[in-house]
């Protein structure tokens, strides 16, 4: 299990009480609310918002300064300086926060492409099925439950892999898989296909509208940066 993965189990057994009595698109955006609410928090705690606000200050008033200055441009220097710097220290002071807040986030959209990207598809279909490089054979068995994809020939199979999340690549390991793990497995490193594609049908969170309005992050992205940004102004997050 990768790093961002250890709380699926709780993402999992929360989703699965709010199932009973809403529907996934309203689960999204409490996800998204939830989110929101933990991303910005945890920033506000994790940031020194005094110092943010002071070099937010000093920034926008180096900023005047610059925009109010009306000599030589050869004399202009230590304003442009000033501006760079005050600008520079006020970044440099967001940006830990920001980094170490938004790794509880991270977690949740990985597992909400993994809960809500995709579905397997019905009993008795098929999906296509690709290879890179292309010519490898595939299988599809979904007599069995979960279904299962073989790769390469049956009789002497290179993998199998049980879909037990709808899952739609699978490749050799990388090296960052420690932080987020391919729930269905990987590849042998010495075979000699490199990446498996499986084209699972969408999970259509939305099931009406175009296509494009049929994905998880169509809720999931607008609820979160409404939520965020009215914590953000509630909160006086700096």
């Amino acid at each position: 299990m990768g790093l961002f993965d250890l709380p699926a189990p709780l993402f999992n057994a929360l989703d699965a009480a709010m199932a009973s009595a809403l529907p996934p698109a309203l689960r999204l955006a409490i996800w998204a609310i939830l989110g929101s609410v933990l991303t910005m928090f945890l920033y506000k705690l994790l940031s020194p918002q005094t110092k943010i606000g002071q070099a937010k200050r000093d920034a926008k008033a180096a900023r005047q300064r610059l925009n109010a200055f009306d000599g030589d441009f050869a004399d202009a220097g230590p304003l442009i300086k000033n501006q760079f710097v005050t600008a520079f220290r006020h970044v440099g002071l967001v940006v830990p926060g920001t980094l170490l807040a938004i790794l509880p986030l991270l977690a949740l959209l990985l597992w909400a492409e993994t809960h809500y990207g995709h579905t397997l598809p019905p009993a008795g279909a098929t999906p296509a099925i690709a290879t890179v490089p292309d010519g490898i054979s595939t299988s599809w068995d979904n007599s069995r439950e979960p279904a299962q994809l073989t790769v390469g020939d049956s009789a002497s199979p290179i993998a199998d892999f049980d879909m037990t999340a709808p899952v739609g690549i699978v490749t050799k390991q990388p090296w960052w898989h420690w932080l987020a793990e391919n729930p269905l497995g990987y590849l042998p490193d010495d075979a000699p296909v490199d990446q498996v594609t499986i084209d699972l049908p969408v999970l259509e969170v939305i099931p009406f509208g175009p296509a494009w309005m049929h994905s998880w992050l169509f809720v999931f992205i607008p609820v979160m940066f409404i939520a965020s940004l009215a914590i953000y102004k509630w909160a006086k997050i700096e």
